[in-house]
């Protein structure tokens, strides 16, 4: 078995850190929703389009996906699935929390929910595409 190099254990700490938190997020949405529905209008908006513990569950699923990727960075470059599992799990949160921005924008109490959606849109998004790019890079 051979040790991994600095990177991996970096960008194992990264998006498996990123995930866990994205995770919580969605558990919170899911086991409280009415304390949610209670904190902000902007739950409420996001609670108009669909339930908000239907927002947490595919939070959750989705932040499992990306951060089970962490585990498979080692073995990168020999199969897909890490990149399989960052297109999934980056671009899938990265449309979720796109979401969330957009309904932030007039609904959020401050502007920091919406800076913070936005952030995460951006890195869920480039992590998706890396997964994505890879695929393609090796089928061509």
């Amino acid at each position: 078995m051979r040790k991994s190099s600095f990177n991996e254990l970096q960008t194992f700490i990264l998006v498996f850190g990123l995930g866990v938190f994205l995770l919580f997020r969605g558990l919170f949405w899911f086991a409280e929703q009415e304390k949610v529905l209670n904190d902000s209008p902007f739950y409420v908006a996001l609670h108009e389009i669909m339930p908000i513990w239907v927002w947490g569950i595919i939070a959750m699923i989705l932040s499992l996906i990306l951060a089970s990727s962490a585990w498979f960075i080692p073995r990168q470059k020999v199969n897909n699935v890490c990149n399989t599992l960052m297109l999934i799990g980056g671009l899938g949160n990265a449309i979720l929390y796109f979401l969330m921005t957009s309904a932030s924008i007039y609904n959020s109490i401050n502007w920091l929910s919406t800076a913070q959606f936005s952030v995460l849109t951006v890195v869920c998004g480039a992590i998706g595409f890396m997964g994505g790019a890879e695929i393609y890079d090796r089928r061509h």
